[in-house]
């Protein structure tokens, strides 16, 4: 099995399968971050344009596939699953609607990238495979997007 990890806030770095339940499938091919458009000037009078040469890595999504084996025992299903790795991605006073989402560093280690960010909660399964009867195993293939907003913070070159 391909193994991923990931820790959330400062929290244990863990297996995405042993500690979550959830079994890595793909994720984007992104081996770099992109880079920000280079600003450019033109004027009338003059054939062409200037280009500025610096630029710096921009902002960008990474997202992975999981796929949920839920054994249907006891209510739990992939929707529970899914329920309580969302709660785990944020803070919440009692008393309040709002949400303060915890920095999440994902550990690829089949692309060998540590990617760094803010991570978009599951709301929705792309497949579910669930026998009418419920009782069989439910298995959802589901898909986590972190939103990375400082590259830096990566590591595009992890070791294993």
């Amino acid at each position: 099995m391909i193994t991923a990890r990931i820790q959330i806030e400062n929290g244990q770095i863990l297996d995405t399968y042993e500690g979550h339940g959830m079994i890595y499938m793909s994720a984007d091919n992104r081996m770099e971050a992109p880079i920000k458009k280079r600003d450019t000037t033109s004027y009338a009078e003059e054939a062409g344009k200037h280009v500025d040469r610096r630029t710096v890595q921009d902002a960008f999504d990474y997202k992975v596939k999981f796929l949920i084996e839920a054994p249907n025992k006891n209510l739990q299903n992939a929707n529970a699953v899914i329920a309580k790795f969302n709660r785990l991605l944020y803070a919440q006073e009692v008393n309040s609607v709002i949400r303060t989402y915890k920095t999440v560093a994902l550990y690829d280690d089949y692309k060998r990238v540590k990617i760094v960010g803010l991570p978009e909660p599951i709301a929705e399964v792309e497949k579910l495979y669930r026998r009418q009867s419920g009782e069989q195993m439910d298995c959802a293939v589901v898909e986590l997007t972190i939103h990375v907003s400082n590259p830096t913070l990566c590591d595009f070159n992890m070791s294993v």
